[in-house]
This record gives C-alpha cells, structure tokens and sequence, in this order.
C-alpha cells in the first residue's frame, strides 16, 4: 500500500468534517475552541477602589461606565449598580458580568424597567426575551457584549495562574505561559458551553471535555484546537489491516487511528463504493475518487446533521446530480471539456473598484483560522481574468495588521471615490462582528468598532451605480437585524433605517443574525466565501448566459451553503438593488 497516497488521503477528507465557527458571543457555538491571544487588561478597565476579587469595590469597564458592587472570583457577581456613559443606569442582580436576575433599568430619558433580566437583556417570568422592549429601546441595551468587565480578573495571565475575560462573556481559567494558555484549564463560552482539558499555545490540545449547554458531552484527544476523538485502530495496528488496498476491496486504518476506510480501493487510492469512519464520530459513506469524496454519497456528522448529496474532489456540489455525473468514473481517460464557443458578454464602459479585508489574527477576540486565508483568495479571484483582471489602482487588500479602523474607511473613501456612474464598487470583509459593526485589527474590546453606519455612509458616498457589500463574519447577518436573534419585523424595521438609505447596494451576508457563519478545515475556508467564489466563478450562471448577476449568486450561495451546514447556516441578502445587477463576466 502506498502509505504517503493514504495519508494523503487522511489529509484530504478528514478535515472537511469538521465545522468550526466564525465565533461570536450570542449564538451557537461551534465544536472547537479558536486560538486566542492574549493581553493584559485595558487601562481603562480597572478596579479603583475597594476589593474587586472577593468583595465590595468600584470597577471602570472598557467603555468607561462605573460599576460600584460585588465581585466573587475577580468577576462581577452578586447586587450592584452600573452607571453607563449615555446617562442610564441598572442597579440589581449580576452573574458573570451581566445583569442577571432581578432589577432596575433606568433610561437616560427618564423611563424605568423594573423586572427579570437574562444576560443583559429583558425576559419574561418564563425566561423568554422581551424582543418588542428591546426595538423600543435598542439605542439604550443594557449591554451591547462590549460594555463588560474584560481583561485579567484575578491572578498571574502572563506566566502562571489566572483567569481571563473576553469582552464577548467568554472566560478562560487555568494556567498560562507567556500570555498563552498551557497546561490544564477550562474554559467558558459566551453560550454556556466549556472545555475542561489541556492546552497548548493557546489550543485544547490533548485529553479533554468540551460539554455542550444541553448536557452534551465530547471526550477524548484534540489536536490544536479540533476534537479528533479516540484512536480507530486494529488491534493496534496501522495501514491496510485487511483485503486489498491496492486494487481491490480492503481495510484501510490511518496514522494514529485517525479514521478507518472499508471498501474499494485504485491505484492504492479509496476508488469506487466505501465508507470511512473518523475518530471524532463523523461517517462518509458513498462514492471515491482518486482517495477523495467523489460522485454520490452521505457526510454524518457526530451532531447528527446530515450532508447528503453530489461531491467532486472532496467538494460538495449539492443535492442536484450534475450534468457530467457517471457512477465510478474512472479517471484513467478523462473526459475533454466541452469548449463553449459562445462569445463572453461584456460590461459597457464599466470598471469595478473594490476593498478587501481580512482579519484573523485579533488580540482582544478570539483568533479566527481562515479568514485572512479567504480575503487573500477573493483578492486572487479579482485579479484573475474571471473576477476581471482588475488593476492594482482599482484594489486594495488590508490584511491582519493593516486592517486597521482607519485604514479600512481610509481605502473605501479612497477607492470608492474614483468609481465613476456606470462602474461597480465592492466591499468583501472577513473577521470578527460585534452587534452592529464589524471588528478591525485594532478593536481594544471597546473601541475602533467600524460601525455598520460608516460602511453605509461610504457608499452613499460614492458615484457608482452598482454597489455589492459582502460579508462572511460572525454577526454578519447584523449588518440589517443589528443584533443576534432578532425576528422578520425586527430585521425589516432596521433596515429601512440604514440598508434602504444606500440606495443601488446590494448587502450579502454569509448568515442570519442568530446564526454563527461557520469554517470548514476541509475547505479551508469559510463555508460562505468558499461558495461565493465558485458562484462568480460561473457556477450561479444559472441561464448559462455568461453573465452572473446578484440574483444568480445569492440563489448559489444560500443553496449551497445551507446543504453544506445542514441548515445551520442561511446567508441572506437585502438592499434596494436591481435583482439583474451583473457581478461577474464569463471570460
């Protein structure tokens, strides 16, 4: 058996089981924990007077409100009052840093709420949030999940044991070394998940639990961050254990019993009718080729969800068969491709400007995996003659370190004000999002937010008649609901404050507001930016016509996104656009 084909293979469909979440504080959290990276304590959040750990004392949070309370391991706990800097106040119940329990709201106009509060927000007796109070009193949230206490809450953070705060309510505790989590520790989501485990350079990495809200629990090894379960292996052994993995029908174990493959094999290669079984519960079953998910077959996943159609090279094309689909296709004679002669449609008198912006190496959120990995390939498609060979004086691509606040809205003023009436200006961000805004590499937990108003405002701004905001980041969807878990009206009622104000925009977003847009170490990529790029490739050329429009490429990407997440994911798109807006060009 060709060993390095085999674990070539290891590399090529395992890790397209696995989801991990563009990580954000309110929804769903995904089934691994992201690096994160560390600093000490803002400046200006800090204890100023009293005892802050366990007691009675006055904390300043990152936005300068003042909390005069009591504290229980570092963190706010227990009947306080927070004076916030628009002039309201809440005096009552907290738990881990939110208002929690009972207590009393008192608007900056004057008006009060006296009642249940969950995290922050108002609920019922039954515990069920009051949505109606909050669109009444959106401008004044008790907490948006960047007014929290964050930072180094109680012991050593740099080299030795503490506990640290995000602003988004999730808590690491255990130790550190050189301001990266190593050794034992745990860790809480802001949803109520934790690890319990060992880390290194800031991963669960070793034996560990990562136990879900709902009681749910994930046990065994994990390897930089993703859960790989326990070893399949033969009774200890490795490689082919059984039949022919050569030409025929075996049994093939992987290194370190990282999966296990029963079936038919080509050329050394998973080739014709198999099943693999991976050591963190995941199960393909259907057709291989060449040592990858190819033609007709079935991706479970430990969650339960189910993705069930077409794959090609380990991509999953969808539920309906494609047009070139042969059961076990040998690749030994390829088929030529069909040369479509028809002549490529182009764009009159049209340029396209455009900004884009990856960020994924933060030091006040959780670092992301692959978003600065998308920014550079959408980048790479508008250089290419299919995303339209655009110019260097036509991009701008700002990546981690000079993705900056002000560089951001420096290059969209910029670029955008060169567009002229018939050109189309684009901007493409991928990262982090807080409720209403989008998160450069210099948010300090509380400042430098690029509101969702100031990209609104920079097109506004701008000539051109064709206007395309693309987003695949956490919170995207808040882009039009502003906030996570925000109902239909809710969604429609804010956007006609912002979204319709841009007129000729077209705003695609890789999820819904209470939804977690999510990464696919097998794509290497996130799931949203991975399908738009085929779709304007000329996959979402649903009438072959040559021309993608916005219509076609939202119809690809919500379809194929959500068959890929199981219906986890839902991008959306909205704007006072024309439906035939053309977004890219057959070449």
């Amino acid at each position: 058996m060709n060993v390095a084909k085999q674990e070539a293979l290891a590399r090529t469909t395992m890790p397209s089981l696995h989801f991990i979440s563009r990580y954000s504080p309110a929804f769903p959290i995904s089934l691994l924990l992201f690096v994160l990276l560390f600093t000490a304590a803002n400046a200006s959040a800090q204890c100023v007077s009293g005892d802050c750990r366990n007691g009675k004392g006055t904390y300043i949070y990152p936005s300068g409100a003042r909390y005069v309370g009591e504290f229980q391991n570092g963190e706010i706990n227990g009947v306080g009052v927070c004076y916030y800097t628009n002039g309201s106040k809440y005096s009552g119940e907290w738990r881990e840093r939110f208002p929690d329990g009972k207590g009393t709201k008192t608007y900056s106009d004057g008006t009060k709420r006296t009642g249940l509060w969950k995290k922050g927000r108002p609920v019922d007796e039954s515990g069920k949030v009051l949505e109606e109070y909050i669109v009444q009193k959106k401008e004044e949230r008790v907490d948006d999940g960047t007014n929290i206490q964050s930072g180094c809450l109680l012991g050593d953070c740099k080299t030795g044991v503490g506990i640290f705060a995000y602003p988004d309510g999730s808590k690491y505790e255990g130790t550190f070394n050189n301001g990266k989590f190593e050794g034992e520790g745990k860790f809480w989501f802001a949803n109520g998940d934790r690890y319990v485990g060992a880390f290194r350079d800031n991963y669960p990495h070793g034996q560990g639990t990562r136990i879900l809200k709902n009681g749910t629990e994930e046990t065994g090894e994990w390897r930089q961050g993703e859960f790989v379960g326990n070893a399949l292996t033969a009774n200890g052994k490795t490689g082919c254990v059984q039949g022919d993995c050569a030409d025929g029908k075996g049994t093939y174990v992987y290194k370190a019993g990282s999966a296990k493959y029963v079936g038919d094999f080509k050329n050394n290669m998973p080739h014709g009718s198999g099943t693999c079984t991976y050591a963190n519960g995941d199960h393909y079953e259907g057709e291989w080729i060449d040592g990858a998910f190819g033609g007709k077959g079935t991706l479970t996943q430990h969650d339960g969800t189910l993705v069930s159609g077409y794959w090609r090279a380990g991509e999953f094309l969808g539920k309906d068969k494609p047009a070139d689909y042969q059961p076990f296709v040998s690749t030994d004679s390829p088929k030529l491709p069909v040369v479509d002669t028809t002549p490529a449609v182009e764009l009159p008198k049209s340029k396209i400007w455009a900004v884009v912006v990856g960020v994924a190496a933060y030091d006040h959120m959780p670092v992301l995996r692959y978003t600065d990995d998308d920014a550079y390939r959408f980048y790479a498609f508008l250089k290419s003659l299919e995303g339209g060979a655009l110019p260097d004086d036509q991009l701008r691509i700002l990546i981690d370190e000079e993705a900056t606040r002000e560089n951001i809205l420096g290059n969209l003023d910029e670029v955008f004000g060169m567009a002229g009436p018939n050109d189309l200006v684009l901007f493409y961000f991928s990262g982090h999002g807080l409720n209403g805004s989008f998160l450069p590499i210099d948010f300090d937990g509380f400042n430098n937010k690029i509101a969702h108003e100031e990209i609104a405002a920079a097109f506004n701004k701008t000539k051109a008649r064709f206007r395309l905001c693309l987003a695949d980041a956490c919170h995207s969807g808040s882009l039009i609901a502003m906030r996570s878990g925000e109902p239909e009206p809710v969604l429609s009622q804010y956007y006609q404050t912002l979204a319709k104000s841009v007129s000729g925009t077209a705003l695609l977003m890789s999820s819904k507001a209470e939804e977690t847009s999510l990464e696919s170490s097998g794509l290497r990529q996130g799931v949203f930016s991975h399908f738009l790029i085929r779709g304007l490739k000329g996959e979402a050329d649903a009438n072959k016509d040559r021309v993608v429009t916005i219509m076609e490429l939202f119809q690809f990407v919500s379809k194929s996104v959500r068959e890929y997440t199981g219906n986890r994911q839902s991008p959306v798109i909205k704007g006072t656009y024309d439906p035939q807006m053309p977004v890219a060009i057959g070449r």
